[in-house]
Parts: structure tokens; C-alpha cells; sequence
């Protein structure tokens, strides 16, 4: 497991990542966050996913804000997740693929909370750009 996820009830991502984003050598350096969102995931998180739970999202995200961008992330996920009659990753309970306790990204609230960026859906400027 990553150093993020140390156990199944031991989920550090919700400090860990508001602690990388508002590291000076980050907040200095990085203006552009980019999502692959290509291949879309919707269960098992990163490195867990297996082919059942997998689209064709279709999707780059790039974004100035770091949790904005992971914010509308986690809206796409939950709108995939409620397609397929899976419960959001709030109230999903652990299974054989999901291990973890609790799977609510909660480090884009306690971000947003700290100052990091914005968390709030009604406060993020989405825009769409079709290349097809």
C-alpha cells in the first residue's frame, strides 16, 4: 500500500494530501494540475481498480486549483457510481475491492477548509471544451 494508505482503517490522505499541497516547494511551483481522466475509475481507488469497474471517460482535466480539480473529480465518480447503482463513496462500505473503512476523499473538504483551494462545487468555474 502506499504511504498514504496504511492500512484499511489508517487512511492518512485526508492529512497527507492538504500537507503536500501547501508545502512551499508545491505552492510555488506547480500552476497547473492535470487529470488523466481517459480511462475513467470508479471503484478500488488507484492502483486497486480491476477491469469491471472501468469506462471510457474521454476526459483530461487541467485546472490552476488542486482541489477544485480533485472536487470535480469526486462529483464525476459519485455520478458514475449512481448510474451503476453503487452508492456514493461517502456512504460505501468496505468489499473485497474497496478495502478501506471510509473511501470519502476527505482531504478535498480539509483542503478547501485550510485555504488550499476550493472545495465548494457552487464555487468552481467548470468548462467544457469538445474535441470530437
Amino acid at each position: 500500500m502506499a504511504r498514504s494508505h496504511l492500512s484499511r482503517t489508517a487512511n492518512a490522505c485526508g492529512v497527507f494530501i492538504p500537507a503536500i499541497i501547501d508545502h512551499p516547494l508545491f505552492r510555488q511551483k506547480v500552476v497547473l494540475n492535470i487529470i488523466d481522466g481517459i480511462k475513467g475509475a470508479y471503484h478500488g481507488g488507484p492502483g486497486r481498480t480491476i477491469g469491471k469497474y472501468l469506462w471510457e471517460h474521454q476526459t483530461l482535466y487541467f485546472a490552476t486549483d488542486p482541489v477544485a480539480v480533485d472536487r470535480v473529480g469526486w462529483t464525476v465518480i459519485d455520478n458514475k457510481r449512481g448510474q451503476m447503482g453503487m452508492p456514493p463513496l461517502a456512504l460505501a462500505p468496505a468489499d473485497e475491492v474497496s478495502v478501506f473503512v471510509r473511501m470519502q476523499p476527505e482531504h478535498v473538504e480539509l483542503a478547501g477548509a485550510l485555504g488550499l483551494g476550493e472545495s465548494d462545487e457552487k464555487n468552481i468555474q467548470l468548462k467544457s471544451i469538445s474535441l470530437a
